[in-house]
């Protein structure tokens, strides 16, 4: 049985570089305060910097996409270790189309409404794909980003799925 593995890794926006810039002054600041003034804004330093710290930790976002063994398996990759986001059969796979593809027009905002998940890397020059799939009974709408040979693969597995030019 042919597997595919690829990873992609979420590009930093940003809004969330500023917002880690302005942790890391506001906690020098603190720290500055409280050296010079009192030691009560060595409270709000220390609450600042763990504040950073687990933000940071918690920012970095990198998926891994597997197909084997019939699934599609999407894993967050971190640190700490790899979690199972999701695990769905091919055979519950209904359609994999471009965002703007006519076969995902109902499922767009004012449409029908599905629970979104986003996996993708918010770079411009990769092209991304909307899924629609049941997992657990329920509907649900994945953003992922395939190479040529995991569609091609799902071409030849369920060639009803992909609606893609």
């Amino acid at each position: 049985m042919q597997s595919i593995v690829w990873s992609v890794r979420r590009r930093e926006r940003p809004s969330e570089r500023v917002l880690s810039v302005l942790m890391s002054v506001l906690a020098v600041f603190f720290l500055l305060q409280g050296i010079l003034f009192s030691r009560a804004f060595m409270l709000p330093c220390f609450c600042m910097a763990a504040c950073r710290f687990i933000y940071g930790a918690a920012r970095v976002r990198d998926y891994e996409y597997a197909m084997e063994d019939g699934k599609l398996t999407i894993d967050r990759v971190s640190d700490r270790g790899r979690q199972r986001l999701h695990e769905i059969p091919f055979a519950e796979l209904e359609i994999l189309s471009l965002p703007d593809g006519e076969a995902v027009l109902p499922y767009k905002k004012g449409g029908i409404r599905l629970p979104k998940y986003d996996y993708t890397s918010y770079r411009e020059d990769v092209p991304w794909y909307t899924v629609i799939a049941q997992e657990n009974g329920q509907r649900i709408k994945l953003l992922c980003e395939f190479p040529c040979e995991a569609l091609d693969m799902l071409r030849r597995k369920k060639p009803g799925c992909v609606r893609i030019g």
